[in-house]
């Protein structure tokens, strides 16, 4: 059984596929990714290679409101394959967190996903509870807040 911090792992780097194939970072993402999980063997990084095929021509298929269920799903299954990977092979975990990030970092800003019981936004999120509910909010990877705001009256 994985421990928390791979299952995270996991799903931001399945979320991160899914995100990359809409974009032009795609071809990069494809080849790092299909390298990773081949681990040097080329039957292991055709089916990859297959895979993530398959993964761009669903999510580049669909349009509209039917990107984000497409999106969450191949999200899923790229999990799933990331968390079987890591079962199989912890010593993967530094080069997959390299690779994810380095995808990541080459995403536009305007792309944000999340699956499950998860949220993500580009802009402010707020977390209330009212009538004696539990509100909670949970950070994982890194946070960068934006620059102090200017004194003055509060902008409306």
């Amino acid at each position: 059984m994985l421990a928390e911090g791979l299952i995270a792992l996991a799903q931001f780097a399945g979320q991160t596929v899914a995100a990359a194939a809409v974009t032009d970072v795609w071809e990069t993402a494809r080849h790092k990714v299909a390298r990773l999980l081949g681990r040097g063997d080329p039957r292991k990084t055709e089916a990859a290679e297959r895979w993530l095929d398959e993964t761009h021509q669903q999510v580049t298929a669909a349009q509209g409101a039917d990107l984000e269920p497409v999106q969450v799903a191949a999200a899923r299954r790229w999990e799933g394959r990331f968390a079987d990977l890591l079962d199989e092979d912890p010593g993967v975990e530094a080069d997959l967190r390299a690779v994810v990030e380095e995808i990541a970092a080459q995403l536009p800003a305007a792309v944000v996903s999340a699956a499950d019981h998860s949220v993500a936004a580009g802009r402010d999120v707020n977390i209330t509870a009212t009538g004696g509910g539990v509100a909670a909010g949970v950070i994982h990877g890194n946070v960068t807040p934006p620059g102090p705001t200017r004194p003055g009256p509060a902008n409306t």
